[in-house]
């Protein structure tokens, strides 16, 4: 990983889920709707002053989208950023990469 780029694609653990549990509040209202699932499937992480989550969320059918969560070393946690093209989902093999905050396209 190069200094202040992000790691490697790795599938989605337990703590990256938990994650995404503590945003699923702000994800369902950026989708505006409530998706079937919404399940961690694969992330990338990138350390700045805490560390940016980039991950791939399952959100039921074949759909997916991108989010950037924020970890803050503090422990405190946001939700930074939806990559969704409009609900319509990105597709599961689009490259996972880092995202400015709050783009939806």
């Amino acid at each position: 990983m190069l200094c202040g780029g992000t790691g490697a694609e790795e599938v989605a653990t337990p703590d990256i889920q938990a994650l995404v549990e503590h945003v699923k509040d702000d994800l369902v209202a950026a989708l505006g709707q409530i998706p079937a699932t919404i399940q961690a499937t694969h992330y990338k992480s990138q350390v700045v002053s805490g560390t940016n989550y980039f991950v791939r969320v399952h959100i039921g059918d074949d759909k997916h989208v991108h989010i950037r969560i924020y970890k803050h070393f503090s422990g405190s946690v946001e939700l930074h950023g939806v990559k969704h093209w409009d609900v319509g989902g990105v597709g599961f093999q689009e490259e996972l990469k880092y995202f400015d905050q709050n783009i939806r396209k």
